[in-house]
């Protein structure tokens, strides 16, 4: 759909008469530029979920940016009351394993999203900063863009987490950092890291330390390896842990792999320092 200004301007006025009750004849610079930006916000929404987006034609032949803003606003609807669903399945057993972030973000800040969010006249605005860091980038998105992501994210690190020992969790997360519970890191990244280097050093997964011949084990596979091959190996070791331990979920296993890129990297620097200790629980 062709971005013209004349085409939007009407629906943008509708807007500012529902803002305003039909009680003001004027809104301000600001005001105006946030309605247009909410009008804009749905029809992507509208062109993301139906990419050709050629049912609604107007008798020129052009898209009727009414009728497909419409159409995106009752998407934004819908995307808030499954992110919603989504939620509340996962709050009742939700574990935040005594770190602030991840329980400041999740158990108060998604409500307060719930009941501050403006679909109609700001659905552009998310509320939240969304502080917990999940593995896939959150910044380029806004609303409920962004905070559906981000639930959709929790929920799956929380069935990743949530069928290990909560002993193994807090084991390798206080190895870390004793003072975990008060950074802004990613838990399960955390505890990921932890299992597949206990699987590159033949280690059984539990709270016992390495032994020596383990520890070889493992500075020997990193150092045979460049980073790409690694980085493509533990992928393969993703894929066997979620296999058999997560029923092949695809979903979980693609993000899981999002910190494989970067781990890979910190991993060989860390053989080649000598400093495994800093990044595995040793």
């Amino acid at each position: 759909m062709k971005d013209r200004a004349e085409e939007l301007l009407p629906i943008v006025a509708e807007l500012a008469d529902k803002y305003t009750g039909k009680e003001s004849t004027s809104i301000t610079y600001e005001k105006a530029r946030q309605l247009m930006e909410a009008v804009l916000y749905c029809i992507h929404e509208y062109e993301e979920y139906l990419a050709e987006g050629q049912e609604l034609l107007s008798p020129d032949g052009h898209p009727d940016a009414k009728a497909v803003y419409g159409l995106g606003y009752e998407i934004v609807l819908r995307k808030v009351k499954e992110t919603q669903i989504l939620y509340n399945k996962i709050i009742p057993d939700f574990k935040y394993y005594e770190n602030r972030c991840y329980y400041e973000t999740f158990v108060k800040g998604i409500p307060s999203f719930f009941l501050y969010y403006d679909p109609r006249f700001q659905p552009q605005n998310h509320i939240l900063t969304l502080d917990y860091p999940v593995l896939y980038p959150i910044d380029p998105l806004c609303g409920i863009d962004a905070v559906g992501a981000f639930v959709k994210c929790i929920s799956l690190e929380q069935v990743f987490l949530g069928k290990l020992p909560d002993e193994y969790v807090r084991h390798v997360l206080r190895a870390y950092s004793p003072d975990y519970d008060e950074l802004f890191i990613n838990l399960a990244a955390v505890v990921l890291r932890n299992i597949l280097g206990c699987r590159m050093a033949g280690k059984g997964v539990r709270t016992q330390g390495y032994t020596c011949k383990e520890l070889e084990q493992l500075a020997d596979y990193v150092s045979r390896k460049s980073a790409a091959s690694l980085e493509q190996n533990m992928r393969g070791l993703v894929d066997e842990l979620v296999i058999s331990g997560y029923g092949g979920e695809e979903e979980l296993s693609e993000y899981l792999k999002a910190d494989l890129h970067n781990y890979s990297f910190e991993l060989k620097n860390a053989v080649e320092n000598q400093r495994l200790d800093s990044i595995l629980a040793i």
